[in-house]
This record gives C-alpha cells, sequence and structure tokens, in this order.
C-alpha cells in the first residue's frame, strides 16, 4: 500500500476506509445479514490444527489437520468437538478433486476447472441439490462463490487490515456456513499445492 505522499505503508499502520469500524478480529464489520469469518491463507496446506473465527477473533469452528504419506486429511469441528465434515482427496484421471464428507456422505465434491482462459475457476458439485461455481483470482484469496447465478460467499482480503496472510469468508444468511468453510479451505489447499 502506498502512503498519501508516496513511500510504502508500514503493514501495522494500514488504516481502515473512512466510516468503516474494525472489530477485534482486524476486519470490517460485515453487512446485515452476513457471517464474517477470518482464515489464515495457505494454513491448512501446512498440516496443522487451527481455528477458524468470526470477525470479532472469537473461535467458532476448529480443523485437525493431519498430513499423511498419500493424502491430507482434514476434520472440520464445532467448538465442542463434534466432526461436521471431513475432507478426502481422489485423483481423478486428469484433474484432482476433494470430497467433502459429512458422516459418510458426500456433502459437496469441489473440482479445479480443466481449462478457462479468462479467469480461474473451480466447479463444486452438491449431491441431491444445486451445484455451485467459484470464479475469480484465487492466489489473491478474492473470489466468490455462487449457486444459479446467486452469489452465496465473498471471500476477500479487502477486510482484513491486520494480517497480510488473513482473508474474509462472507457468507449469505441461510447457508451451511461450516460446508462453505470447508470449500474455501479445500480451494485454498489445491491453489496453494499447484493443482
Amino acid at each position: 500500500m502506498f502512503r498519501q505522499r508516496g513511500g510504502l505503508a508500514r503493514p501495522g499502520g494500514m488504516q481502515a476506509p473512512q466510516g468503516a469500524t474494525a472489530t477485534a478480529g482486524g476486519a470490517l464489520a460485515p453487512p446485515a445479514g452476513i457471517h464474517r469469518y477470518l482464515m489464515q491463507q495457505r494454513i491448512a496446506a501446512i498440516g496443522q490444527d487451527f481455528d477458524i473465527r468470526n470477525e470479532r477473533g472469537q473461535p467458532v469452528y476448529k480443523v485437525d489437520g493431519k498430513v499423511r504419506l498419500v493424502r491430507e486429511s482434514l476434520k472440520f469441528r464445532d467448538l465442542q468437538g463434534n466432526e461436521l465434515y471431513r475432507l478426502q482427496e481422489k485423483v481423478i484421471r486428469v484433474r484432482e478433486s476433494f470430497s467433502i464428507l459429512r458422516g459418510d456422505q458426500v456433502a459437496a465434491r469441489v473440482h479445479n476447472a480443466l481449462v478457462d482462459p479468462l479467469r480461474e475457476r473451480f466447479q463444486i458439485e452438491i449431491p441431491g441439490g444445486q451445484d455451485m461455481t467459484a470464479l475469480g483470482k484465487f492466489i489473491w484469496a478474492e473470489y466468490r462463490i455462487t449457486r444459479g447465478g446467486q452469489q452465496v460467499a465473498q471471500i476477500s482480503k479487502k477486510f482484513s487490515w491486520i494480517r497480510r496472510d488473513q482473508y474474509a469468508v462472507d457468507v449469505a444468511a441461510g447457508e451451511d456456513d461450516c460446508l462453505i468453510l470447508a470449500i474455501t479451505v479445500v480451494i485454498d489447499m489445491m491453489v496453494s499445492n499447484g493443482r
């Protein structure tokens, strides 16, 4: 970021836009009806356990990350430790996909697009439901997830004013927040691993 009179601004010296209020977690307050979560970019690729926090910086979900020799394993849990979702990696011929499981049932399957010369894209299959698409600049954590042309989630770094590796996930009301967050983690893992 450049300061008003030129030169680079110090990372801690960045200011939120006028009229915007920053929350304890360092993100700007979300619009009404939107659930905002703060994520660290590429943290899941490391294989560590981590918390997903709300805009106030409070933990709302836990992610157990394990790295095995053959595949990575992540489990999404509520604060009481109950498993909500887990990831299962599959290599499918030309492209790779991750299945997001709820119990033994596939809740979503995330595939990277084979060829899209204009923008990066991921397809999200929802068995028994309407599929979703993620479109945008994934390496910069600037994209949106849509279903039938309607925005389901917005992923962006522009709401994070404290950490460079942090981004916000805004989930529309009425959505399965943990599933959207799991999809976001899968996309982050696939992008950071060059898949």
